[in-house]
């Protein structure tokens, strides 16, 4: 299974693709020369699966195309942003899921009762802190006009840093894009944009920021999820 937004993800995801390309390519062809060989003639069941073959071929294109010539973030670059980056985990390999709030059981009252005044108090049932900060890299996304790349976005506690791949067309287009949905889910990061690896380690290095709400971040995380291709 090829994990999203991880080192090579772009590479592994290109070739996974032209892979099941020629799969279907392949079976497609001996399906239609079957129907061939049984019936003597095309116009039989077995040209219509051949046909149908088409289908699951177009998606692999589709995909190959929207990576087009883009190419996986270089080894090297990866290690120097996790050293810089460490405690870290990838967005790829990482469940949001595990880290939402339980509520209590609705047959336990006390409990129930203990966890409403614990939620007035605090404003919401127990959170549970994701621990490390997470790193998407190979990061492909799309909105309805242009199709960009990210090479790194890290998500700390506070920060949101992203370096936009200088293969996008248009980076203002990317900023704007980036900046208004990622406010839509929380306007409690500071998200800098950074155009090269040193400036993106030494922001790390120097940044002093205030926590974002576990909820907060935990959302965010999930919809920069969502948004990967």
């Amino acid at each position: 299974m090829v994990s999203k937004n991880t080192p090579g993800y772009i590479s592994r995801y290109r070739r996974t693709n032209l892979i099941w390309l020629t799969v279907w390519v392949l079976i497609g062809v001996a399906i239609f020369v079957t129907g061939i060989l049984i019936w003597t003639t095309r116009a039989n069941i077995l040209t219509v699966l051949a046909v149908l073959m088409v289908l699951p071929g177009a998606k692999r294109i589709v995909a190959l195309i929207a990576v087009g010539k883009k190419k996986s973030v270089a080894a090297e670059r990866c290690k120097k942003i996790e050293e810089a980056t460490d405690p870290y985990i990838y967005g790829g390999t990482l469940d949001t899921h595990e880290y939402e709030p339980e509520e209590p059981d609705e047959d336990d009252e006390q409990d129930k009762e203990d966890a409403d005044s614990t939620k007035e108090e605090r404003g919401s049932f127990d959170e549970k802190e994701i621990p490390w900060n997470v790193i998407f890299t190979d990061y492909i996304f799309t909105s309805t006009e242009k199709i960009m790349m990210l090479d790194f976005l890290i998500i700390t506690y506070g920060t949101i840093f992203i370096l936009p791949s200088s293969t996008n067309q248009d980076q203002e287009y990317v900023k704007k894009y980036l900046t208004e949905g990622i406010t839509r889910w929380s306007s409690a990061f500071d998200i800098r944009f950074v155009w090269d690896d040193d400036k993106l380690v030494s922001e790390m290095k120097e940044r002093n920021e205030k926590d974002a709400p576990l909820r907060d971040r935990r959302e965010v995380i999930a919809y920069l999820q969502s948004l990967a291709m």
